[in-house]
């Protein structure tokens, strides 16, 4: 399947306008693609799902789009973090060029040949971001968002509701294998749904997703579409219970409900403190300001389980904060170098499941600012220009609440995934349109009182 992507790419930018036919190929590799499969090719990074479907937009988009999609490239903020992104693993191999020895634990020092390896990984990564950045810049193309991503998740229900019967079989039944551990799939004398995400908690936050994005579509309808926008985030809400996962279940709580009542403005002033509090999250972890023992308290009247679990990775954060803190601008880099491991028999004792704590462990500061900057400065921009709130559409807050939903989920899981840096991208042109255009505004009036004066 991996081999044929491009082909089902192109087809679909050939068929389909270059805005939807991005958004079918991000979310339709990400659902359908297998896990933990790659080609394996000298010099070059592995050719996954990821990879392999942001390469195929990438060459789709120079093929196929006749509009400008590099705008992305022409705005100053996009270019100082997608170069730090791009570049900040040479300046980590520089500063880890020592082995670390552990016992009978032996890791490599970090190379060039490394860093140039990550550098084009995380280069690829940009890809959603750039291609959404230029071609998902409307209102119209944001809503085409919320409907498609409303759409799948109705198709992939199917899946999903064939697992919480029968257990997670598909990966297996299609790709031969399953890719991850099936004992963490069993909850509550049941199972939650894996389909090709390769884990539950991955199917849970894409449901909430699913289910805020409905519940986006029920305020904006009228009449029947609005009946059946509401049923259709009703059954999501249910899915969602299905899925078992109580921080997808509660992103869902707290989100749906705010996209749905509260006006424009506030939705998007909610999200952006949504995106300025994960930008700055390290920084507020370690000063102890994240209240940790209310949510340990809050999991544990969900399940004793889950508490237990939340102490120990609470804990880990902790110690892998303190080892991150030992190089804080370009961090340890990558061989599991972040990691902490047992002095007398160079056991792993590390839990890195958070994408923050693993992007600040491996690349330091500058790589988690470069990164979270990517994703979270286009929300975070609408705090301080609320000016450009005035007239901003439930389009564009949707989606910065679908973002929320996603970072925050980041946290506990290494959820950050093609289909975020398709909203993050979504997102980032929305301040600057409106600032272009209240810049052009301002430049009518003056012009404007001049002819007057004169």
């Amino acid at each position: 399947m991996l081999a044929f992507w491009p082909v089902v790419t192109m087809i679909l930018f050939i068929l389909l306008p270059a805005h939807r036919a991005l958004i079918w190929s991000v979310l339709g590799a990400y659902l359908i693609l297998p896990v933990g499969t790659s080609f394996e090719i000298p010099v070059v990074p592995s050719l996954d799902k990821t990879v392999i479907s942001n390469l195929s937009i990438l060459l789709c988009c120079f093929l196929f789009v006749r509009e400008k999609w590099l705008g992305a490239l022409k705005d100053p903020a996009v270019v100082a973090l997608a170069a730090t992104f791009v570049l900040s693993p040479f300046f980590t191999a520089f500063f880890n060029p020592e082995p670390l020895i552990y016992a009978e634990r032996f890791i490599p020092g970090m190379t060039m040949y490394d860093a140039l390896a990550q550098a084009a990984v995380n280069a690829i990564t940009l890809i959603p971001f750039v291609a959404a950045y230029g071609l998902i810049n409307n209102d119209e193309r944001r809503w085409q968002v919320i409907i498609i991503l409303v759409t799948a998740a109705l198709a992939y229900s199917v899946l999903m509701l064939i697992e919480v019967r029968l257990s997670p079989q598909l990966h297996r039944m299609v790709y031969g294998f399953f890719p991850h551990s099936f004992g963490q799939q069993m909850r509550a004398g049941g199972f939650r749904p894996v389909v090709f995400l390769g884990h539950g908690l991955l199917v849970a936050i894409f449901c909430a997703m699913a289910a805020t994005a409905a519940i986006a579509r029920w305020r904006e309808a009228r009449g029947r579409q609005r009946t059946r926008a509401g049923l259709i985030a009703l059954y999501f809400g249910v899915l969602l219970v299905l899925c078992k996962s109580v921080g997808a279940l509660l992103l869902a709580a707290v989100f749906a409900p705010i996209v749905a009542f509260l006006r424009a403005r506030r939705v998007a002033l909610i999200a952006a403190t949504a995106c300025v509090m994960m930008l700055l999250y390290p920084a507020i972890r370690s000063a102890g300001l994240v209240p940790t023992t209310t949510i340990s308290e809050l999991t544990g009247s969900f399940s004793a389980d889950r508490q237990g679990s939340l102490g120990v990775r609470l804990i880990n954060e902790d110690q892998l904060l303190q080892r991150a803190a030992e190089k804080p601008i370009f961090g340890w880099g990558s061989w599991g170098r972040n990691r902490l491991y047992s002095a007398e028999d160079g056991k792993d004792l590390s839990i890195t499941d958070g994408a923050w704590i693993i992007t600040l462990g491996m690349w330091g500061w500058a790589g988690y600012v470069a990164m979270f900057g990517l994703l979270c400065l286009g929300g975070a921009q609408l705090l301080w220009r609320r000016k450009l709130l005035k007239s901003i559409s439930v389009a564009s807050v949707s989606l910065c609440g679908l973002l929320a939903i996603n970072l925050f989920d980041s946290i506990p899981n290494a959820s950050i995934r093609p289909i975020t840096w398709l909203l993050a991208g979504a997102i980032f042109v929305i301040a600057s349109q409106r600032t272009a255009r209240v810049k052009a505004r301002t430049g009518d009036d003056h012009g404007n009182a001049a002819v007057s004066a004169r």
